[in-house]
Protein backbone atom coordinates (compact mmCIF):
# COMPACT_ATOMS: atom_id res chain seq x y z
CA UNK A 1 0.00 0.00 0.00
CA UNK A 2 2.88 2.96 1.02
CA UNK A 3 5.05 1.50 -2.18
CA UNK A 4 1.34 1.96 -4.25
CA UNK A 5 1.42 5.36 -2.29
CA UNK A 6 4.99 6.82 -3.63
CA UNK A 7 4.62 5.60 -6.73
CA UNK A 8 1.20 7.87 -7.06
CA UNK A 9 2.77 10.81 -5.66
CA UNK A 10 5.92 10.86 -7.99
CA UNK A 11 2.91 10.05 -11.21
CA UNK A 12 1.42 13.22 -9.90
CA UNK A 13 4.65 15.48 -9.57
CA UNK A 14 6.07 14.28 -13.12
CA UNK A 15 2.10 15.17 -14.74
CA UNK A 16 3.04 18.64 -12.50
CA UNK A 17 6.37 19.17 -14.38
CA UNK A 18 5.19 18.47 -17.09
CA UNK A 19 2.50 21.12 -17.10
CA UNK A 20 5.36 23.93 -15.55
CA UNK A 21 7.01 23.08 -18.61
CA UNK A 22 4.17 23.25 -21.31
CA UNK A 23 2.92 26.39 -19.63
CA UNK A 24 6.72 27.60 -19.80
CA UNK A 25 7.19 26.70 -23.35
CA UNK A 26 3.80 28.15 -24.59
CA UNK A 27 4.60 31.88 -22.83
CA UNK A 28 7.75 31.73 -24.61
CA UNK A 29 6.06 30.47 -28.01
CA UNK A 30 3.62 33.21 -27.17
CA UNK A 31 6.80 36.06 -26.68
CA UNK A 32 8.14 34.46 -30.07
CA UNK A 33 4.86 34.74 -31.83
CA UNK A 34 4.81 38.32 -31.04
CA UNK A 35 8.06 39.33 -33.08
CA UNK A 36 6.43 37.48 -35.98
CA UNK A 37 9.14 34.90 -36.59
CA UNK A 38 8.08 32.61 -39.55
CA UNK A 39 8.93 29.09 -39.28
CA UNK A 40 9.77 26.94 -42.29
CA UNK A 41 8.52 23.68 -41.42
CA UNK A 42 10.25 22.19 -44.19
CA UNK A 43 13.06 21.36 -41.53
CA UNK A 44 11.19 20.93 -38.81
CA UNK A 45 10.22 17.01 -39.32
CA UNK A 46 14.49 16.36 -39.04
CA UNK A 47 13.83 17.33 -35.07
CA UNK A 48 11.83 14.51 -34.46
CA UNK A 49 13.67 12.12 -36.47
CA UNK A 50 17.13 13.20 -34.50
CA UNK A 51 15.70 12.42 -31.09
CA UNK A 52 14.31 9.46 -32.58
CA UNK A 53 17.65 8.76 -33.53
CA UNK A 54 19.22 9.66 -30.21
CA UNK A 55 16.69 7.29 -28.43
CA UNK A 56 17.28 4.20 -30.92
CA UNK A 57 21.75 4.97 -30.61
CA UNK A 58 21.23 5.18 -26.58
CA UNK A 59 19.06 2.16 -26.55
CA UNK A 60 21.27 -0.15 -28.33
CA UNK A 61 24.38 1.28 -26.41
CA UNK A 62 22.52 0.36 -23.23
CA UNK A 63 21.66 -3.18 -25.06
CA UNK A 64 25.51 -3.48 -25.55
CA UNK A 65 26.63 -3.02 -21.88
CA UNK A 66 24.24 -5.18 -20.81
CA UNK A 67 25.29 -8.04 -23.27
CA UNK A 68 28.88 -7.05 -22.17
CA UNK A 69 27.47 -8.07 -18.56
CA UNK A 70 26.34 -11.67 -19.60
CA UNK A 71 22.62 -11.11 -20.29
CA UNK A 72 21.27 -13.14 -23.03
CA UNK A 73 17.46 -12.08 -22.49
CA UNK A 74 15.08 -11.24 -25.58
CA UNK A 75 16.60 -8.14 -27.78
CA UNK A 76 12.84 -6.61 -28.42
CA UNK A 77 11.02 -6.71 -25.22
CA UNK A 78 13.86 -5.17 -23.41
CA UNK A 79 14.06 -2.38 -26.37
CA UNK A 80 10.89 -2.01 -25.46
CA UNK A 81 11.57 -1.92 -21.84
CA UNK A 82 14.36 1.25 -22.25
CA UNK A 83 12.10 3.13 -24.26
CA UNK A 84 9.07 2.95 -21.97
CA UNK A 85 11.91 3.57 -19.04
CA UNK A 86 13.05 7.05 -20.39
CA UNK A 87 9.82 9.14 -19.57
CA UNK A 88 10.82 8.17 -15.62
CA UNK A 89 13.94 10.59 -16.05
CA UNK A 90 11.28 13.31 -15.99
CA UNK A 91 10.67 12.16 -12.34
CA UNK A 92 12.04 13.84 -9.10
CA UNK A 93 15.11 12.00 -8.07
CA UNK A 94 16.22 10.25 -11.27
CA UNK A 95 15.46 7.02 -9.37
CA UNK A 96 12.22 6.30 -11.19
CA UNK A 97 13.51 5.17 -14.18
CA UNK A 98 15.97 2.81 -12.61
CA UNK A 99 12.90 0.96 -11.26
CA UNK A 100 10.84 1.16 -13.97
CA UNK A 101 13.34 -0.18 -16.02
CA UNK A 102 14.07 -2.64 -13.63
CA UNK A 103 10.44 -3.76 -13.32
CA UNK A 104 10.04 -4.19 -17.28
CA UNK A 105 13.95 -6.01 -17.99
CA UNK A 106 13.09 -8.40 -15.15
CA UNK A 107 9.43 -9.75 -16.99
CA UNK A 108 11.53 -9.99 -19.91
CA UNK A 109 14.26 -12.16 -18.44
CA UNK A 110 16.73 -9.60 -17.18
CA UNK A 111 18.20 -9.56 -13.13
CA UNK A 112 17.76 -7.20 -11.48
CA UNK A 113 21.71 -7.06 -10.91
CA UNK A 114 22.42 -6.83 -14.47
CA UNK A 115 19.61 -3.90 -15.02
CA UNK A 116 20.92 -1.48 -12.65
CA UNK A 117 24.26 -2.17 -13.07
CA UNK A 118 24.11 -1.45 -16.88
CA UNK A 119 21.65 1.15 -16.71
CA UNK A 120 24.69 2.86 -14.35
CA UNK A 121 26.64 2.00 -16.38
CA UNK A 122 25.00 3.78 -19.67
CA UNK A 123 24.36 7.29 -17.66
CA UNK A 124 28.14 7.18 -16.56
CA UNK A 125 29.34 6.86 -20.14
CA UNK A 126 26.82 9.15 -21.34
CA UNK A 127 27.02 11.68 -19.27
CA UNK A 128 31.21 11.73 -19.66
CA UNK A 129 31.07 10.97 -23.77
CA UNK A 130 29.08 14.45 -23.62
CA UNK A 131 31.65 16.08 -21.43
CA UNK A 132 33.89 15.13 -23.35
CA UNK A 133 32.82 15.76 -27.02
CA UNK A 134 31.68 19.27 -25.23
CA UNK A 135 34.69 19.82 -23.80
CA UNK A 136 36.49 19.58 -27.83
CA UNK A 137 33.39 22.24 -28.92
CA UNK A 138 34.99 24.52 -26.18
CA UNK A 139 38.57 24.35 -27.29
CA UNK A 140 37.48 25.14 -30.29
CA UNK A 141 35.42 28.30 -29.03
CA UNK A 142 38.23 29.01 -27.11
CA UNK A 143 41.24 29.20 -29.31
CA UNK A 144 41.92 32.55 -29.15
CA UNK A 145 41.93 33.17 -25.72
CA UNK A 146 45.24 30.94 -23.91
CA UNK A 147 43.76 30.57 -20.95
CA UNK A 148 40.55 29.21 -21.44
CA UNK A 149 42.42 27.38 -24.09
CA UNK A 150 44.56 25.59 -21.56
CA UNK A 151 41.85 25.39 -19.19
CA UNK A 152 39.49 23.33 -21.83
CA UNK A 153 42.93 20.96 -22.59
CA UNK A 154 42.72 20.40 -19.04
CA UNK A 155 39.45 19.37 -18.33
CA UNK A 156 39.84 16.89 -21.84
CA UNK A 157 42.98 15.58 -19.89
CA UNK A 158 40.62 14.96 -16.94
CA UNK A 159 37.94 13.43 -18.22
CA UNK A 160 39.82 10.94 -20.68
CA UNK A 161 41.60 9.79 -17.12
CA UNK A 162 38.04 9.17 -15.51
CA UNK A 163 37.56 7.26 -18.48
CA UNK A 164 40.29 4.98 -17.60
CA UNK A 165 38.96 1.60 -15.78
CA UNK A 166 41.44 1.82 -12.90
CA UNK A 167 39.33 5.42 -12.36
CA UNK A 168 35.98 5.13 -13.53
CA UNK A 169 35.04 1.46 -12.02
CA UNK A 170 36.39 2.65 -8.30
CA UNK A 171 34.55 6.23 -9.10
CA UNK A 172 31.16 4.23 -9.78
CA UNK A 173 31.57 1.59 -6.90
CA UNK A 174 31.65 4.70 -4.87
CA UNK A 175 28.28 5.41 -6.51
CA UNK A 176 26.94 1.82 -5.88
CA UNK A 177 27.72 1.93 -1.86
CA UNK A 178 25.92 5.26 -1.84
CA UNK A 179 22.84 3.43 -2.61
CA UNK A 180 23.44 0.48 -0.69
CA UNK A 181 24.34 -1.85 -3.85
CA UNK A 182 27.18 -3.90 -3.87
CA UNK A 183 30.59 -3.61 -6.26
CA UNK A 184 31.07 -4.42 -9.45
CA UNK A 185 33.52 -7.60 -9.20
CA UNK A 186 37.01 -7.01 -11.05
CA UNK A 187 36.17 -9.60 -13.17
CA UNK A 188 32.87 -8.24 -14.48
CA UNK A 189 34.70 -4.45 -15.52
CA UNK A 190 35.38 -3.39 -18.50
CA UNK A 191 38.35 -3.25 -20.50
CA UNK A 192 39.44 0.02 -22.12
CA UNK A 193 38.82 -1.09 -25.30
CA UNK A 194 35.10 -1.46 -24.65
CA UNK A 195 34.96 1.62 -22.43
CA UNK A 196 36.32 3.41 -26.00
CA UNK A 197 33.65 1.33 -27.99
CA UNK A 198 30.88 2.89 -25.36
CA UNK A 199 32.36 6.30 -26.48
CA UNK A 200 31.85 6.18 -30.03
CA UNK A 201 28.71 3.92 -29.67
CA UNK A 202 27.29 7.67 -28.00
CA UNK A 203 28.79 9.36 -30.39
CA UNK A 204 25.43 9.63 -33.06
CA UNK A 205 23.58 10.79 -29.73
CA UNK A 206 25.37 14.27 -30.21
CA UNK A 207 25.10 14.19 -33.83
CA UNK A 208 21.75 14.30 -33.87
CA UNK A 209 21.57 16.07 -30.94
CA UNK A 210 23.08 18.89 -33.10
CA UNK A 211 21.07 18.10 -35.99
CA UNK A 212 17.99 18.79 -33.83
CA UNK A 213 19.24 22.47 -32.81
CA UNK A 214 20.53 23.22 -36.60
CA UNK A 215 17.13 22.00 -37.84
CA UNK A 216 15.45 24.24 -35.24
CA UNK A 217 17.44 26.99 -36.00
CA UNK A 218 17.32 26.79 -39.95
CA UNK A 219 13.48 26.50 -39.82
CA UNK A 220 13.51 30.67 -38.63
CA UNK A 221 16.85 31.69 -40.21
CA UNK A 222 19.60 31.07 -42.71
CA UNK A 223 22.16 28.97 -40.76
CA UNK A 224 25.53 27.38 -42.20
CA UNK A 225 25.48 23.98 -42.48
CA UNK A 226 28.88 23.71 -41.17
CA UNK A 227 27.41 25.23 -38.01
CA UNK A 228 26.28 21.86 -37.40
CA UNK A 229 29.42 20.28 -36.15
CA UNK A 230 29.62 23.18 -33.67
CA UNK A 231 26.51 22.43 -32.27
CA UNK A 232 26.77 18.83 -31.65
CA UNK A 233 29.23 19.84 -29.12
CA UNK A 234 26.66 22.54 -27.77
CA UNK A 235 24.49 19.58 -27.66
CA UNK A 236 26.85 17.61 -25.73
CA UNK A 237 27.76 19.88 -23.47
CA UNK A 238 23.97 20.99 -22.25
CA UNK A 239 23.03 17.28 -21.72
CA UNK A 240 26.00 16.75 -19.71
CA UNK A 241 25.26 19.69 -17.37
CA UNK A 242 21.69 19.14 -17.37
CA UNK A 243 22.12 16.19 -15.53
CA UNK A 244 23.17 18.36 -12.37
CA UNK A 245 20.46 20.10 -12.71
CA UNK A 246 17.67 19.84 -9.75
CA UNK A 247 14.61 19.82 -11.84
CA UNK A 248 14.04 15.93 -13.65
CA UNK A 249 15.49 15.79 -17.67
CA UNK A 250 17.66 18.28 -17.49
CA UNK A 251 15.51 20.72 -17.10
CA UNK A 252 16.44 24.55 -17.52
CA UNK A 253 20.28 23.84 -17.71
CA UNK A 254 19.94 22.72 -21.07
CA UNK A 255 18.11 25.19 -22.21
CA UNK A 256 20.39 27.91 -20.58
CA UNK A 257 23.49 26.62 -22.37
CA UNK A 258 22.36 26.08 -25.23
CA UNK A 259 20.90 29.72 -25.26
CA UNK A 260 24.47 31.11 -24.42
CA UNK A 261 25.54 29.48 -27.03
CA UNK A 262 23.02 30.20 -29.88
CA UNK A 263 22.93 33.75 -28.70
CA UNK A 264 26.22 34.80 -30.19
CA UNK A 265 25.19 32.51 -33.63
CA UNK A 266 22.03 33.76 -34.31
CA UNK A 267 21.90 37.29 -32.85
CA UNK A 268 17.64 37.71 -31.75
CA UNK A 269 16.53 36.69 -28.45
CA UNK A 270 13.18 35.66 -29.94
CA UNK A 271 15.09 33.38 -32.22
CA UNK A 272 17.10 32.07 -29.46
CA UNK A 273 14.06 31.12 -27.48
CA UNK A 274 12.19 29.21 -29.85
CA UNK A 275 15.45 27.37 -31.22
CA UNK A 276 15.82 26.18 -27.62
CA UNK A 277 12.40 25.42 -26.99
CA UNK A 278 11.04 23.41 -29.90
CA UNK A 279 13.67 20.78 -29.64
CA UNK A 280 12.38 20.17 -26.24
CA UNK A 281 8.60 20.08 -27.23
CA UNK A 282 9.51 17.48 -30.12
CA UNK A 283 11.91 15.46 -27.18
CA UNK A 284 9.01 15.22 -24.90
CA UNK A 285 6.72 14.33 -27.64
CA UNK A 286 9.06 11.43 -29.14
CA UNK A 287 9.78 10.05 -25.71
CA UNK A 288 6.09 9.70 -24.79
CA UNK A 289 5.08 8.04 -27.95
CA UNK A 290 8.43 5.39 -27.77
CA UNK A 291 7.14 5.16 -23.71
CA UNK A 292 4.16 3.91 -24.82
CA UNK A 293 4.67 1.80 -27.61
CA UNK A 294 7.48 0.30 -25.95
CA UNK A 295 5.81 -0.45 -22.71
CA UNK A 296 3.01 -2.08 -25.19
CA UNK A 297 5.51 -4.16 -27.12
CA UNK A 298 6.93 -5.15 -23.94
CA UNK A 299 3.64 -6.09 -21.59
CA UNK A 300 2.71 -8.15 -24.72
CA UNK A 301 5.76 -9.79 -25.09
CA UNK A 302 6.48 -10.71 -21.82
CA UNK A 303 3.36 -11.52 -20.96
CA UNK A 304 2.85 -15.24 -21.65
CA UNK A 305 6.67 -15.80 -20.79
CA UNK A 306 7.50 -13.79 -18.02
CA UNK A 307 9.86 -15.56 -15.62
CA UNK A 308 9.16 -16.55 -12.69
CA UNK A 309 12.73 -15.32 -11.58
CA UNK A 310 14.95 -13.84 -13.70
CA UNK A 311 18.01 -15.37 -14.46
CA UNK A 312 21.15 -14.77 -12.07
CA UNK A 313 24.20 -12.59 -12.87
CA UNK A 314 26.95 -14.59 -14.10
CA UNK A 315 29.86 -14.45 -12.13
CA UNK A 316 33.28 -13.43 -13.12
CA UNK A 317 32.63 -12.64 -17.00
CA UNK A 318 36.33 -11.72 -18.65
CA UNK A 319 35.18 -8.42 -20.04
Amino acid sequence: MKKNIVWMIKLVVMAAIFAFVGIKLARAWHNVGLQHLRLDWRFEPLIPLAFLGIMTASALTWLWLARRMGDRSSTVPLLGAYTFSQAGKYAPGKVFLVLMRVDRTHRAGMSRETCVLSTLLENAMYTLSGALVGAVALLVVARDHPLYLGLCALLILLLLGVFHPRVFFPLLNMALKSIKRGPIAPGRRFRLAHMVGAVIMFLPCWIFGGLALWASVRAMQPIALYDWPRLCGVFALSVSLGMFSLLPGGLGVREAVQALFLAPLVGSPAIVVAAVALPRVFQIMVELTLAGLGGAINARLTSKHAPATAASDPGGIPL
